[in-house]
């Protein structure tokens, strides 16, 4: 459990803090932030503060403890608060142990150790902004080439694919003005944040594409009712086929990778109309060679082929981004929590627990039972250290909502 401390309320709790710590540094002013399993004082750092950084004065873990990342897990600890009380630094002045601080994030300054710049939502608003951006100027340059190409090459399946990926500069456009918004803060008329906006951005994305399928499929139909496919595409067509399913799949792999680690739902599902156009790609390279061996009805067969993948991929992403705007609960996730407790807090019949995603950040709410004759201030104590822990230990969780029930 996570908890922090003045130097009388630690002193009162642990009292055998100074014959575990020969150093401990009494300061009435300062702020001692501990890990405690049970009744027991597992470790603490000591911090001074000022307006905008957090000093390190001391850290110290029971000896016995410190193989298992008790001093990582102090700092951790540490730099989530600081990210909650808007600081901008956490500096340590000690160098004897350099080397650990070193391993976890703090960077030699002017003669002090420190992590700078620990408001970390910036970092994932500038990562997805750096990949929407490319995936703008790189479907831009796809869409030039593939339709100009199917023009002058009379292949209607290649000029499908190039409105596709018009298509596509749109849809990224809009991720980017979700990127934008979802990061705002929380407000009085959003206090949940305005990260869902991600999934909303991801929903119009598979209706975009579902239009574009349609209108692709409507015109591949209407040619083949009319008998109107005599023009044979030129060679020349299948150049602009694969330099397309190159570049789409390194795409794919950029934004998921990049999706996946921010945790953005938008991005996922751009990644994975990325791969559905690799898929295309191919396809209509295989269309133009059997327009040209066989018969030019391939290339309008292969147009509506790549009309029915785009169908299909717009129906795959409305239905997972409509599972996160209805919160649907990840039970695997549920477990974890409910692992978690057992294992690292004192608490009894942990029940109800529920989960709401906002683009990254998850909210959960439980309910706990503790002993009747527990005063309200012990309560409160206690719901303070859960929340504080799973905050801590669970990255994405974003804040814990706990009601108390009583033990017979």
């Amino acid at each position: 459990m996570y908890k922090i401390y003045s130097l009388n309320e630690l002193k009162n709790e642990f009292s055998d803090v100074k014959e575990m710590d020969e150093d401990f540094i009494e300061d009435n002013q300062g702020k001692y932030f501990t890990i405690k399993s049970q009744d027991s004082l597992i470790g603490y750092i000591l911090v001074d503060e000022d307006k905008k950084n957090y000093i390190i004065r001391r850290i110290f873990v029971r000896a016995g403890m410190r193989y298992k990342s008790y001093g990582v897990k102090l700092i951790k600890f540490l730099l989530n608060h600081g990210v909650e009380q808007r600081k901008e630094k956490i500096i340590c002045k000690d160098f004897t142990k350099d080397s650990f601080f070193k391993k976890n994030g703090f960077k030699e300054n002017n003669g002090v150790l420190e992590i700078d710049n620990i408001q970390r939502e910036t970092i994932r608003m500038k990562e997805g902004k750096k990949v929407v951006i490319s995936s703008i100027l790189q479907n831009i340059f796809l869409a030039v080439i593939k339709i100009f190409g199917g023009i002058y090459g009379n292949s209607r399946a290649l000029i499908s694919d190039g409105i596709n990926s018009l298509s596509d500069v749109g849809s990224s456009f809009a991720i980017l003005l979700g990127i934008y918004f979802s990061n705002k803060p929380a407000d009085e008329e959003h206090p949940y944040g305005h990260e869902k906006i991600e999934s909303i951005i991801g929903n119009m994305l598979g209706v975009f594409l579902l239009i574009t399928a349609f209108e692709l499929g409507k015109g591949s139909i209407e040619l083949l009712i009319d008998g109107q496919y005599n023009n044979t595409p030129a060679y020349t067509t299948i150049i602009w086929a694969f330099i397309s399913m190159v570049v789409k799949f390194f795409m794919y792999r950029y934004k998921l990778k990049v999706g996946i680690a921010t945790d953005n739902s938008a991005l996922i599902a751009d990644a994975k109309d990325s791969k559905s156009d690799v898929y295309s790609s191919g396809g209509v390279i295989l269309g133009i060679l059997c327009s040209i061996w066989i018969s030019p009805i391939f290339d309008i067969i292969l147009s509506l082929i790549v009309a029915i993948l785009i169908f299909k991929e717009g129906v795959s992403i409305i239905f997972e981004t409509s599972n996160l705007i209805l919160d649907k609960q990840d039970d695997e996730f549920i477990r974890e929590i409910e692992k978690y407790l057992e294992e690292n807090e004192n608490l009894k019949n942990v029940h109800d627990i529920f989960m709401r995603k906002s683009g990254d950040k998850i909210f959960l709410s439980m309910h706990i039972r503790v002993p009747k004759e527990m005063t309200v201030y012990e309560a409160h104590n206690l719901v303070d250290s859960v929340r504080e822990g799973i905050v801590l230990d669970f990255e994405n969780v974003k804040d814990v909502m706990i009601h108390i029930d009583y033990l017979h």
